[in-house]
């Protein structure tokens, strides 16, 4: 009796070591710098006979203390749920780490400009767009179920952790603000890692959505001043597809009046001018009476109603 529990004790050891060996061999393939508690206990589902009679969530437990203990992940305090940083990746950006921790945020506003070469600000704080709440758990849902297909039952029944979407304040230094909006058509996957970056288009449509985010409205029209003529089809082709009425009278005004720039797309974008009201070139800003004929708006930019001859 006892000879036969000594056996299913050393079984049940080395039975976890060859899913840590191969769990292991699974990070150090993959380009993210960190991975959550749920990517893990998904690997180790995947690699569990479902004909063992193994309980999934001890296992899971058996195989993250083995992964600590010999230092091949490192918990990351300040997140939840539970996450850890990969070894040999200290190197990682914040936003690599964070998109490895949330699979539907990306690098967006002013880190985004940043990152494609619009600004020469460099940010303390990074700033990442997720979708709304409801959206993130339907993504989510969707993405559970497509990883674990038909063993998605047993992995909810064992308990292990849920994809949920993670709080994440900081990464080092640098501090995290996440901001939620649709993803639809918004970001494209850098070659090479884990990192998603807004697209060129979708950070013109930011800028004036939320010039506060991005280096305050003086910044933004300068940078559109500066790089709208070069970007002109893709900033059109997102506000087209993806811009709500107000963002196309502000992008059209801004293209149009500020950049001397010219689309087809503009003269359907008029439809949307409204008389009256108190809509605004810069949302944040207070309303002033200076306004464009073309677009009814208010332009409450003190740069854009001074005099063309003016020196200040």
């Amino acid at each position: 009796m006892y000879i036969s529990l000594e056996c299913k004790i050393n079984s049940n050891a080395g039975f976890v070591e060859r899913i840590v060996g191969r769990i292991a061999d699974t990070l150090s393939s993959t380009s993210a710098p960190a991975v959550t508690s749920y990517e893990l206990a998904r690997q180790v589902l995947g690699l569990l006979d479902a004909a063992q009679d193994e309980a999934p969530k001890k296992v899971y437990q058996s195989v993250l203390l083995s992964l600590l203990n010999t230092h091949l992940l490192t918990p990351m305090d300040l997140v939840t749920p539970k996450a850890y940083l990969l070894f040999g990746r200290s190197s990682a950006s914040p936003a690599e780490v964070v998109c490895s921790l949330d699979p539907f945020a990306y690098v967006s506003h002013l880190s985004a400009m940043e990152h494609h070469g619009l600004t020469d600000r460099f940010p303390k704080i990074l700033y990442m767009t997720r979708p709304p709440a409801a959206e993130w758990r339907k993504q989510a849902a969707a993405r559970a179920a497509k990883d674990l297909v038909e063993r998605l039952s047993s992995y909810e029944e064992a308990g292990l952790p849920k994809l949920v979407p993670p709080k994440i304040p900081s990464v080092g230094n640098t501090v995290i603000q996440f901001y939620e909006r649709s993803q639809l058509g918004a970001f494209r996957l850098v070659g090479g890692s884990n990192l998603r970056v807004a697209t060129i288009g979708r950070v013109f449509l930011d800028m004036l959505r939320e010039p506060a985010l991005c280096g305050g409205i003086q910044h933004v029209v300068d940078i559109y001043k500066r790089e709208a003529k070069r970007y002109l089809k893709l900033i059109v082709d997102e506000v087209d597809r993806h811009g709500q009425p107000i963002d196309k009278v502000r992008v059209g005004y801004m293209l149009s009046d500020v950049c001397k720039l010219n689309a087809p797309e503009f003269s359907s974008w008029q439809k949307f001018v409204q008389r009256g009201g108190s809509r605004k070139l810069d949302a944040e800003g207070e309303y002033v009476p200076n306004y464009s004929e073309r677009w009814l708006l208010s332009i409450n930019v003190p740069s854009l109603t001074l005099p063309e001859d003016s020196d200040e």
